[in-house]
């Protein structure tokens, strides 16, 4: 099971974060601005600059978010140590949304930096940085290619497909692509050993397809096709490598599944191999971005997105982040905040988490008023789950997600962040929120078909659960319906309209809706919600008591031929598992198992004992009026059922428990009357004689069960059904 992290240890994070920032934006603020022709400048900070005394610069790292303030492909960007030295840099990656992700040199022992960009018309850039540290991981679109050799898989990534990401990793060792997509992607890893001892090396790689491995430009190992995830080292080879710096590059191309590599070693004198460790690889260092500073500016602010947690509910990922107000500004007046998340909802908070409920582009823009002047700062954040993470398999409570949102503006939200709302509610048990969230989607003139069918009977569910007013969920049904010009869903909330309808005991109206179905939806649904809709008018006519109809109606909702023998079977099953269920009191279950029986024989609603285990099942549950409904309708449609005295009798001790013990006598006596060959005459008779006390006793007025007679043209018994 997941483990469930608490929001608390990112806002730790964040605020122990923040002193650091302010330090940092404190120094740079105190420095001349290195080139006015670059309008804007982000701070860079690094814990420390490492000593390796290798070939090559020490290198750090950082994504900076950019405003969408830099040119398409980053190339006005340039990087300035702190005293105004230019050093070399590379851009790795530019998005997705308004980020770019760098490397820079790093120059001892300056741990403080300055990205500028913004320049419209930068000179030509300098010399790339020549990267010989780390490990850095390159995978694009596999579209096409061989992989049974080097000379292939080097031709592949010659002309890949799009790149899908580009950054350092700690090794390599991965069971998925940390970019995103796991399946079609080929991977070149650029990694720098420091050896610290001479002798022959052996190297491994397993992984799904072909990988290869090559050592200061030799190839050392051939683990090429198309193949499963290996869990042993299959193909190895060895190196002679003197102390020191070492280019090791290796090729992985996965055409499906999870794409699992991992490059392990046996070092000089060891004994079998073991994943090469990230303390093998020479250092790279991750650099902190500070706020973004405008030329001529005397307030400046800006916000760092935090991917901070996930959740997950019904099948989808809803994503956390945490946001802060970065603020400089001369004098101390409380400055004015407020968010814009791009999904409709706002802040004005200086911190705050915001749960996103759908990935993609978010275009978030803080604005501060402050010292007179009014400074904006937007950034297209893309939301997707965070790759990166997902092995460590840590998910926020969906509770705590679920507070978040009921906080929401939900006349803001879209069709489908409302539906994503009413997810996580109903799996949360937070009714109240829930029902607002419902009542703005069924305000919408429209909606996806998919929204509307997924949470419009979930809102409908909890209206008739928490308002006890059975009519407003049909009324919500209904109004779902008309939003779609989708046949198979609007048929589909129209039919749960009707099923709603005739549960609450609205027999016409349930009867106009599934006469709608068949009239409106014959040539455009399902041949199943056709069927349903005739089995909805059988089960109006059965409650009217007009049996013929309801057979006329049951008959053409019954599930098309098979083999009898087989029906008899599945029938007796369904029976079987609604007992078991109900015995054992997984009342869940048992009415599943009721619901199934219903739809697939609709006929055996008016035998008698489905509704026998109907009644006993809301009996077992507590629900006296609706066990009293049901066998009032059974009795009242078919009289003549052999499992009639025992309905009554079922029917007396519903009445008994809503305290209506005149309806109770009545059931009795009818027992007594109508089915005296019945060995429950006698208990009748008896339960009749015992003397009446206080309020128990029958009021002169109470009125007797409504069922009287069979028609006349039916006959005067029906055999069981034989699944008892």
């Amino acid at each position: 099971m997941a483990a469930m992290v608490s929001f608390k240890r990112t806002v730790f994070l964040v605020a122990a974060a923040l002193p650091l920032l302010l330090w940092a934006a404190e120094l740079f603020a105190q420095e001349g601005w290195w080139n006015y022709t670059w309008p804007y400048r982000r701070e860079l900070t690094v814990a420390d600059v490492p000593q390796t005394g290798l070939e090559g610069d020490e290198i750090g790292v950082a994504t900076m978010p950019t405003g969408g303030l830099t040119k398409p492909d980053a190339s006005d960007l340039v990087v300035v140590a702190s005293g105004g030295t230019v050093v070399p840099h590379r851009v790795l990656m530019v998005g997705p949304g308004d980020r770019v992700r760098f490397a820079f040199a790093l120059k001892s022992p300056i741990t403080h930096y300055a990205a500028y960009f913004g320049n419209a018309d930068p000179p030509k850039p300098a010399p790339q940085l020549q990267i010989k540290r780390g490990v850095l991981q390159e995978t694009w679109e596999y579209k096409a290619g061989g992989v049974r050799t080097l000379q292939q898989a080097r031709l592949t990534l010659e002309k890949p497909g799009e790149l899908i990401g580009r950054d350092f990793r700690p090794q390599v060792f991965q069971g998925l692509n940390p970019f995103g997509p796991q399946d079609k992607i080929c991977t070149r890893y650029t990694a720098y050993l420091n050896c610290t001892k001479e002798g022959e090396y052996t190297f491994s790689t397993s992984s799904q397809d072909a990988s290869f491995v090559v050592v200061d430009g030799n190839e050392v190992v051939d683990n090429g096709g198309i193949h499963p995830p290996q869990r042993r080292a299959v193909r190895s080879g060895t190196a002679a490598l003197k102390k020191g710096l070492h280019e090791v590059v290796v090729y992985h191309i996965s055409g499906g599944g999870d794409p699992v590599i991992t490059l392990a070693w046996q070092e000089p004198g060891g004994n079998g191999f073991k994943a090469i460790p990230p303390e093998a690889f020479t250092p790279v260092r991750q650099g902190r971005c500070g706020l973004t500073e405008a030329y001529g500016k005397t307030t400046h602010a800006d916000f760092l997105p935090v991917q901070a947690g996930e959740s997950f509910v019904n099948n989808r990922y809803y994503q956390r982040y945490s946001f802060e107000a970065l603020i400089r500004q001369n004098g101390s007046s409380k400055p004015d905040i407020k968010w814009d998340f791009g999904d409709g909802q706002t802040s004005s908070a200086a911190k705050i988490d915001h749960v996103f409920l759908h990935d993609g582009p978010f275009k978030v823009t803080l604005t501060v008023q402050a010292a007179g002047e009014t400074v904006a700062r937007a950034n297209t954040l893309y939301v997707t789950r965070p790759w990166a993470k997902v092995a460590q398999n840590e998910l926020d409570n969906p509770a705590d997600q679920a507070k978040l949102i009921a906080a929401y503006d939900f006349s803001a939200a879209s069709p489908a962040d409302l539906g994503a709302a009413i997810d996580i509610f109903n799996r949360c048990n937070q009714p109240a929120p829930l029902l607002r969230a419902g009542e703005a989607l069924l305000k919408q003139k429209t909606a996806p078909p998919a929204v509307l069918r997924d949470v419009a009977p979930v809102y409908a569910k909890a209206l008739a659960r928490q308002g006890g007013d059975p009519g407003k969920a049909v009324e919500a049904l209904s109004r779902a319906a008309a939003m779609t010009d989708a046949p198979i869903v609007a048929s589909q909330l129209t039919l749960q309209a009707g099923q709603t309808a005739l549960q609450a005991g609205q027999v016409d109206k349930a009867l106009g809706f599934f006469d709608e179905v068949l009239r409106k939806f014959s040539a455009t649904s399902t041949p199943f919600i056709l069927q349903q809709a005739h089995g909805g008018r059988g089960g109006v006519f059965r409650a009217r008591g007009e049996y013929e109809r309801a057979k006329a109606e049951y008959l053409q909702a019954a599930l098309a031929g098979g083999d009898l023998e087989k029906q008899s079977v599945r029938k007796g099953d369904l029976a079987r598992h609604a007992e078991d269920y109900i015995r054992t009191q997984a009342y869940e279950d048992a009415a599943d198992a009721l619901q199934s029986w219903a739809e697939e024989f609709p006929l055996d609603l008016l035998e008698g004992y489905w509704s026998l285990l109907k009644v006993k099942l809301a009996l077992a549950q507590k629900q006296p009026s609706a066990a009293a409904a049901e066998a009032e309708i059974l009795v009242k449609v078919n009289p003549a059922s052999n499992y009639a005295p025992e309905l009554l009798m079922l029917w007396a001790q519903a009445c008994e428990a809503m305290g209506q013990p005149g309806q109770a006598r009545s059931a009795l006596q009818m027992i007594a009357d109508k089915y005296a060959e019945s060995s429950l005459a006698a208990q009748a008779r008896e339960k009749l004689a015992a003397p009446a006390s206080g309020p128990t006793s029958r009021p002169a007025s109470a009125p007797a069960p409504r069922p009287a007679s069979a028609p006349a043209s039916r006959p005067a018994s029906r055999p069981a059904t034989g699944m008892r």
